[in-house]
Formats: structure tokens, C-alpha cells, sequence
């Protein structure tokens, strides 16, 4: 069962405002503010945002950090990830691990890759750990203080984060092609890493160079595989938001309520 129509999707999302946050120490952190839901509303600007690893923050990057309140921070990344490259932080910043066991990664970080796209479809198809990785992560958004922006992240800020924006614009009843416009666009803000990532794992891990594009991309294809994985195990978006995830029509209107303009 397919979730949604093959939709085209741009180098970058139609912009309505400037939604990146260029900063000295990370890359691929960008506001997911502005974008217009189905019923004409907008998500409030300044509240919710996205990025890789921030773990190299320099001081100007931390007076940014400080002058969007941005105070509350979810981390995707695995434990050892967070340990070999622990987050900079406001004092005082609300900071939450929510690492996934998916047995997935496995397949990602192994040396047998039978074709980079597989890999991927089989990341994001797994979507056993949904309900401890995003149920939080939910929660967390729902009692952000008013004072306050949250940031959500991980390592790219591609695959485990862009799941999540995935998941909550949907929330927030953006349309299909937006929210898979957003997802995309980290292959724009990622092009000179992935670059680099693409000639290392080739080096060390001796992939060829195509299964490591596939590896390192932002196909929309894969985002259309989780969803595709949520409709044939609940039958639709609803039912396993409200059982996986605890967003009734209820928790949906509050979470609108707070970020919609």
C-alpha cells in the first residue's frame, strides 16, 4: 500500500522565507518555520528547527543558538555517537537522547552492501523503533515552553531527522510535496560533506562509488519507504500516530495550536 503519489521534488523547497541558519560549526541547520499547511496556515517562525551534528559549535554559533532561544535540544544520534562527539549546549538547555536500536543501522554501517539504495530502503523501511525514538520526541515538542525553541538533530541531519521533520509537518498538515520537498533539500545543504564521505568510504571501506552516493543521498524514495512501512502495518497515517506515536485529534490540535500561526 502506497501512502503518497509520486510527487516531484526540487533541489530546494520553494522558498517562503530564508529558512537556513549559517553557522561557523554545523551545516544542514535550517528553520522548518513558514511552510503553509493544507488549511492556509503557517508554522510559526523561530520555534522548531533541524540540523547535523553541533558538537563543533564555535562562540559566534553559541550567541546565535542564545538569540533563538533555542534551549531544548533532541539528540537522534546513538549513544556512542553523542559520547565521541558530545552536543554544545546553552546553560541550562533542556537536552534529550532518544538513540534507536533499529536493527537497520547494522545494514547502514556494514561492509556488505549489495547496493547503496537497498541499504537504504531497509533503513528507513524499519520501523519498529518509531514509538521509542518519536513518541518523546512528540512529547517534547507539545510542552516546549513559550520561551523557548527546540532543536532536533543528528548526525547528517538527513535520515533519523529528516524522519522526524517528516513526521511532524505531517502532524502539522503540511502537504505531501513540501514535506518531501524538505527532506530533499539536505542533499543541497550536505553536497561538499557527502563529497568527502563518498571519497572516505570509498578509501577505507572499499565501497564503490556509486553505493556510497546512494549511501550518503537524500532519495525521496526512501522517505516514501517508511511511509509505505507505516500503511501496511496500520493501514493509515492516523491510526499509528494515535498508537504509536500518542497523537490523537486532541494532542493534534494543541500541537498546532502551538506552532501554527
Amino acid at each position: 500500500m502506497t501512502f503518497f503519489l509520486p510527487v516531484t521534488v526540487h533541489a530546494q523547497p520553494r522558498p517562503v522565507v530564508n529558512r537556513e541558519v549559517k553557522l561557523e560549526g554545523a551545516i544542514n541547520f535550517r528553520d522548518i518555520g513558514g511552510y503553509e499547511t493544507t488549511a492556509s496556515r503557517r508554522i510559526a517562525l523561530g520555534r522548531i528547527y533541524r540540523s547535523a551534528d553541533i558538537s563543533q559549535l564555535t562562540d559566534n554559533d553559541m550567541a546565535e543558538l542564545k538569540r533563538r532561544k533555542i534551549y531544548t535540544v533532541v539528540d537522534f544520534r546513538s549513544e556512542e555517537e553523542a559520547a565521541n562527539a558530545p552536543d554544545k549546549l546553552l546553560p541550562g538547555a533542556d537536552y534529550l537522547s532518544l538513540p534507536s536500536d533499529s536493527s537497520a543501522n547494522s545494514t547502514l554501517h556494514g561492509q556488505n552492501h549489495p547496493s547503496g539504495t537497498d541499504a537504504m530502503m531497509a533503513f528507513y523501511s524499519d520501523i519498529a523503533h518509531f514509538k521509542e525514538q518519536y513518541r518523546p520526541f512528540f512529547r517534547k515538542a507539545l510542552t516546549l515552553p513559550d520561551t523557548s525553541a527546540l532543536l532536533f538533530h543528528c548526525t547528517a541531519g538527513k535520515d533519523r531527522t529528516g524522519i522526524a521533520a517528516a513526521l511532524f509537518l505531517y502532524a502539522m498538515d503540511v502537504p505531501a510535496e513540501v514535506i518531501f520537498s524538505d527532506y530533499a533539500v539536505s542533499d543541497f545543504f550536505l553536497k561538499d560533506r557527502n563529497e568527502e564521505i563518498i571519497s572516505e568510504m570509498v578509501k577505507t571501506q572499499g565501497i564503490d562509488r556509486e553505493t556510497a552516493r546512494r549511501l550518503t543521498e537524500a532519495n525521496p524514495q526512501y522517505l516514501q519507504a517508511t511511509f509505505n512501512a507505516i500503511m501496511r502495518k496500520y493501514g493509515s497515517m492516523e491510526s499509528f500516530l494515535r498508537l504509536e506515536l500518542g497523537i490523537n485529534e486532541n494532542v493534534k490540535l494543541l500541537l498546532r495550536e502551538k506552532y501554527l500561526q
